[in-house]
């Protein structure tokens, strides 16, 4: 093993790392769920601005979704610049989510 590869292995083993890993998993699912209950509720696409983002994950959660499939992008309307409707699977994993009991980890 090279010098990169040691040190990426020991910066892997950081509990920094480790949350920021976690969180990649994490915020999609969090986020899809906060969609999807929003349309679930109005039937209509969920405004940008209703958004739970914040920061750098958050923005990369979103187009994760988008790009898996699980949502759909928008033209956005008065207050917003794009609206997310969440696909039929995207809504498929959201009712699952909920008959799981998934809620976000603390």
């Amino acid at each position: 093993m090279g010098a990169y590869e040691d040190l990426t292995e020991r910066l892997k083993q950081t509990e920094v790392v480790q949350q920021v890993l976690s969180a990649l998993e994490e915020e999609p699912v969090a986020l899809l769920q906060a969609i999807c209950g929003e349309y679930a509720v109005s039937n209509e696409p969920v405004p940008d601005h209703h958004l739970p983002i914040s920061g750098y994950l958050k923005e990369v959660a979103l187009r994760t979704l988008l790009s898996a499939g699980l949502l759909q992008r928008e033209p956005g309307g008065r207050l917003s610049i794009y609206a997310y409707r969440p696909t039929a699977e995207g809504m498929k994993y959201y009712k699952k989510l909920l008959k799981d009991g998934w809620s976000r980890r603390q």
